[in-house]
C-alpha cells in the first residue's frame, strides 16, 4: 500500500508533476528523503531523467584555447579533408564512409566563427580522424604512401614531445590550486600525442631508412660492398626452400586501411602535441620565476604506491563474494557492478610506458585510492538485500538528491581547476545517474538492473566525491 504524503494528496501529487518541467525536485520535495518509495516507479523513473546534475566537467574549467590555436587545427582539418577529397576524384569512384570528415569540418568551423574555440578545436581533432583515414587510404591507392616518411613524422613528433617533458621537469608552480590542473592536460595531450604516432611497424621502418641512409653516407665503394652483401643475403634458402626475401614481407606493401591509420593517427597526434605547446607557452606566463614541484609530487607518488599495495586485487573482492545459493537478483548485479567500477586495480601508473608524465601518474593513483575508498563505503551504504526481487527508482531519485548535495558542497563550493580535474569521474557518475525506461524493452535487460545500475552510478560518483577533499589537499599543499 502506497503511503499518504502529508499535506498533499496523491492525486494532487500526481497531477502538480505531470506538467511540472522540474519534476525530480518537486517528487524530492513532496516525498522527502525518509519516503524514497511513496511513488510508483512510472513516476520516479520519470523524475530521474528531470533531476538537475552537476554540468560537464569542461564547462567548469578547461585550459584556455586561443583563437590562433584553433584556427590552427580547423586549417590542418580543411586542408586534410581538401587534400582527400582530390585524391579520390582522381581514383574515380566513391569511397564507402565519404572522403571528408563526416561533417566535423563544418562544425569546427561554425565553432570557431561563434568564438567557441574549445570546441573548434575539439571538432577539429574528432573530425581528422575520418579525414586523416580518408587521405591516407587514397594516397596507398594511388601509390603514393611513404612508410619512410610517415616513420620520419612520428618521430618528429616524439622528439616535440620529449622537449616539452624536458621543459616542464621540475612543474614550476605559483598557484598549485590552478597551475597542477594545466600541467595535467599538458601530459594528457603528450601522451595522446605519443599514442597516437605510435604504430607497430614504426621502429623496423624507421631503423631500415637509417640504414640505408648510412650506406648511402659511405660513398660508391661502400656501396657496391653493401649492395652485394644485400644480395646475397637475399638469396640464402631456408630450410623450407624460401629464400629470406620470399620469407619476409615487402615493408612497403602496406594496405590502404593501414596507411589510413597511421596517417590518421599521425594528424591528430600533431594536434594534440601541437596543444600542449600551446598550453605550456600560455602556462609558462603566469609561473615565470616561481619554485618548482617535482619532488614533492614524487614524494606523493611513492606514498600512493604504498597506500595501494595493501588494497586487494579486483579478483580477491569478486571471489570473496558468496554465490552458494546460485541466484542472481538485484543484490548480486549490484555487489558484481560495484566490485567492477573503480579503476583502483587497474594498471599500476608506475609500469605503463608514461614513465615521464609524473602528474598523470600521480591523478592516477589519487583517484585509484579514491576508488577503492568509495567502493568500500558503497558496499555499506547500498540498500539491497540479499532477499529482494525487485529494486524501486525512488531510491534512485533519493540517491540523487544527496549526490547534488555532496556536489555542491565538495566542487560546487571550491570550484578549483585540479579539483574539477579530480572529480571529473565522480561528475561523470551523477550525470549518467537517471532512469531509461527504453532500455528494458528488448527484453534483455529487466527494469531492476536499469534502476540498481541508475542507482550506483549516484551513489559511487557521490562516494567518490565524499574522498577527494582530503587527497585533494595533500596534492596541493606542497609549501
Amino acid at each position: 500500500m502506497v503511503p499518504n504524503i502529508s499535506s498533499l494528496s496523491r492525486r494532487q501529487l500526481l497531477v502538480g508533476l505531470a506538467g511540472s518541467a522540474e519534476l525530480g525536485v518537486l517528487v524530492v520535495g513532496a516525498t522527502g528523503a525518509t519516503l524514497p518509495t511513496a511513488l510508483p516507479d512510472r513516476i520516479t523513473d520519470w523524475a530521474t531523467t528531470t533531476y538537475p546534475t552537476p554540468p560537464p566537467a569542461s564547462s567548469l574549467w578547461q585550459p584556455t584555447v586561443t583563437e590562433a590555436h584553433a584556427r590552427t587545427a580547423v586549417a590542418l582539418l580543411a586542408e586534410t579533408e581538401d587534400e582527400s577529397r582530390d585524391r579520390w576524384a582522381e581514383l574515380d569512384r566513391e569511397r564507402a564512409h565519404g572522403p571528408g570528415s563526416g561533417g566535423w569540418r563544418s562544425n569546427a568551423e561554425e565553432a570557431l566563427e561563434n568564438g567557441d574555440y574549445a570546441g573548434a578545436l575539439f571538432d577539429a581533432s574528432y573530425g581528422m580522424q575520418f579525414a586523416g583515414q580518408a587521405l591516407g587510404e587514397a594516397r596507398a591507392e594511388l601509390g603514393d604512401a611513404d612508410l619512410d616518411d610517415l616513420a620520419d613524422r612520428a618521430v618528429a613528433l616524439f622528439d616535440r614531445i620529449d622537449a616539452v617533458v624536458a621543459d616542464i621537469e621540475s612543474y614550476p608552480v605559483a598557484d598549485p590550486e590552478r597551475d597542477l590542473a594545466w600541467y595535467v592536460h599538458i601530459e594528457r595531450e603528450l601522451r595522446r600525442g605519443h599514442r597516437l604516432a605510435d604504430w607497430d611497424a614504426l621502429e623496423t621502418v624507421h631503423d631500415d631508412a637509417a640504414k640505408a641512409g648510412a650506406k648511402t653516407d659511405t660513398g660508391s665503394d661502400g656501396a657496391d660492398e653493401s649492395a652485394e652483401e644485400a644480395s646475397q643475403s637475399d638469396t640464402t634458402e631456408r630450410e623450407d626452400g624460401t629464400t629470406d626475401s620470399e620469407a619476409e614481407p615487402d615493408r612497403t606493401d602496406t594496405d590502404p586501411e593501414t596507411i589510413g591509420t597511421i596517417t590518421s593517427g599521425l594528424l591528430r597526434g600533431e594536434i594534440a602535441v601541437k596543444s600542449a605547446e600551446r598550453y605550456r607557452d600560455l602556462l609558462w606566463e603566469t609561473v615565470d620565476g616561481a619554485d618548482g614541484y617535482a619532488d614533492h609530487l614524487q614524494r606523493i607518488a611513492d606514498e600512493l604506491q604504498t597506500d595501494l599495495e595493501s588494497i586487494p586485487t579486483r579478483d580477491e573482492v569478486l571471489s570473496s563474494m558468496d554465490d552458494d545459493t546460485g541466484s542472481y537478483g538485484p543484490y548480486e548485479f549490484a555487489h558484481y557492478r560495484l566490485a567492477r567500477w573503480g579503476d583502483w586495480d587497474g594498471p599500476s601508473p608506475w609500469e605503463t610506458v608514461d614513465d615521464d608524465f609524473l602528474l598523470l601518474q600521480v591523478l592516477e593513483a589519487t583517484r585509484a585510492l579514491a576508488d577503492w575508498r568509495a567502493y568500500d563505503d558503497a558496499v555499506d551504504e547500498l540498500e539491497i538485500d540479499a532477499d529482494d526481487g525487485g529494486f524501486d527508482s525512488g531510491h534512485v531519485l533519493d540517491e540523487q538528491r544527496r549526490a547534488r548535495s555532496t556536489y555542491r558542497t565538495v566542487v560546487g563550493g571550491t570550484q578549483t581547476p585540479v579539483m574539477v580535474v579530480l572529480a571529473k569521474p565522480a561528475i561523470g557518475d551523477i550525470r549518467t545517474a537517471d532512469v531509461d525506461r527504453d532500455s528494458w524493452q528488448d527484453g534483455s535487460w529487466e527494469p531492476w538492473n536499469e534502476r540498481v545500475q541508475s542507482d550506483l552510478s549516484a551513489l559511487v560518483g557521490r562516494a567518490r566525491l565524499r574522498e577527494y577533499p582530503a587527497l585533494y589537499d595533500r596534492l596541493v599543499d606542497g609549501r
